[in-house]
């Protein structure tokens, strides 16, 4: 009933919106786009829609466990074992409100977020972060001059070193994993007579490279940190597998690790007590369940 100079003040404001927060134009196709126009129309003017936490907090919970709630009870509750969700906080409230709601069902969080997180949380110890650090510079320096890059694959027999990356948690320590096995080529590249002899070798930044590729201290703490963390990353490749379910292999695998961990620094112990802390922290806190036991 409004005149298309009102419709089009509408449909603009609504264009500005999604331009200003960047949202997809296809949720204009949601099935709750319309409806929610309508509900505001019908509220009329001086409606306050509602708040960034309480959209993410109380409103979110409300409708995603409606939305499991329904799918469980379509497929039939006595044919659901576990649901497995997001770690974030409202998934685990979702999730302990389904379990209150069906006894018989398991609410369990990604493990392999899970194990990611206890990797993070290991990359925040001063001795990882330094390592994690000293590697990547050795390896953008090799992956940034191509006279480097070439005797680095004719020392490895063409194999590369993967790079340390600042958002994938396993990948930092997969990297280790790769350059401490180089070690002994990148220590040979160094001293070789094609090194030695080329005029790059006098720079300034060579030099800092050759220190830190024959700084023994850092090959010292790369071996102790992926020593401690091989078990774990292990862990990570079974559970995210997509060959078989791993959720049954989970709980001696987690048990599997930390014993063996233990086992490499039987005469060390304090060397691994911080990384063991956050080990049995996430567990404990986060994917100790009876259902992973039962498996």
């Amino acid at each position: 009933m409004q005149s298309k100079e009102v419709v089009e003040k509408c449909d603009i404001a609504f264009a500005k919106w999604f331009i200003d927060a960047s949202i997809p134009f296809n949720v204009a196709n949601s099935p709750y786009f319309q409806p929610a126009v309508d509900a505001l129309c019908y509220m009329g003017a001086g409606y306050k829609v509602p708040t960034m936490p309480a959209l993410r907090g109380n409103l979110l919970n409300k409708h995603i466990v409606k939305l499991f709630k329904e799918v469980v009870l379509y497929v039939g509750q006595e044919n659901v074992v576990q649901i497995v969700t997001n770690n974030a906080a409202n998934y685990v409230v979702v999730g302990k409100l389904l379990e209150r709601e069906f006894p018989k069902l398991f609410w369990s969080p990604c493990a392999t977020h899970c194990i990611n997180l206890m990797l993070q949380d290991m990359g925040k110890l001063e001795e990882v972060s330094e390592a994690v650090s000293h590697a990547s510079k050795i390896t953008k320096y090799i992956y940034n001059h191509c006279f480097t890059l070439y005797l680095m694959r004719q020392h490895t027999s063409g194999r590369e070193i993967l790079h340390p990356a600042p958002t994938r948690f396993a990948t930092n320590f997969i990297a280790l994993q790769s350059i401490l096995y180089h070690k002994d080529a990148l220590r040979a590249m160094v001293t070789s007579k094609e090194w030695t002899t080329t005029i790059y070798s006098k720079y300034v930044k060579v030099k800092q490279f050759l220190e830190q590729v024959l700084d023994s201290s850092f090959w010292s703490k790369c071996a102790d940190i992926v020593k401690i963390t091989e078990p774990l990353v292990r862990v990570l490749r079974i559970i995210d597998s997509e060959d078989k379910p791993a959720m049954g292999y989970l709980y001696r695998a987690m048990y599997k690790a930390g014993e063996e961990i233990e086992k490499r620094f039987r005469r060390n112990k304090l060397k691994v007590e911080p990384y063991l802390k956050i080990l049995d922290n996430r567990w404990d806190a986060q994917l100790y369940k009876n259902l992973h036991a039962a498996g």
